[in-house]
């Protein structure tokens, strides 16, 4: 009897996929990942902004800190006024707080001059979380944090 093993395998990756949602890391990530008409729609609902542009999308991104933690962000995004946006989906409730925003933040602003470049070019960042469940407790699923200046 032959068994086709190329079917059992799409089969079976089939069978995963169907059981993906937005909430998988990976799955998001792979969806917005260079598509900026998803990562605009996606922000354009986050920020209740109807004239938000974006200009540039990837997911996965890496950032190393040769002195301290490196990140990986899910979702960084550029819109047409130069400010950065990082979306992450975040389904366990642990890791999706202030501070962990905060860091992800500096990270963004401490790799977004180049050397001689002026303070005052420093663009704005946003960090969003999307989360499963209300983790801080204030009855949203989606919450942005801005650093204060």
């Amino acid at each position: 009897m032959y068994i086709d093993k190329g079917s059992q395998r799409k089969k079976l990756l089939l069978s995963k996929i169907a059981q993906f949602r937005l909430f998988d890391d990976d799955f998001m990530s792979k969806v917005f990942e260079d598509d900026i008409e998803a990562t605009e729609f996606l922000l354009r609902i986050i920020l209740q902004r109807d004239d938000l542009e974006v200009t540039e999308s990837k997911g996965q991104v890496s950032i190393k800190n040769l002195l301290g933690r490196s990140v990986r962000l899910d979702i960084k995004a550029r819109d047409k006024t130069g400010k950065f946006y990082n979306i992450e989906v975040q389904r366990a409730d642990e890791g999706a707080d202030e501070k962990r925003a905060r860091y992800y933040s500096a990270i963004l602003d401490a790799n977004t001059l180049l050397p001689r470049q002026k303070f005052k070019d420093l663009p704005e960042t946003y960090v969003i979380f999307i989360t499963e469940h209300d983790v801080l407790k204030r009855r949203a699923s989606a919450l942005s944090y801005k650093p204060q200046d």
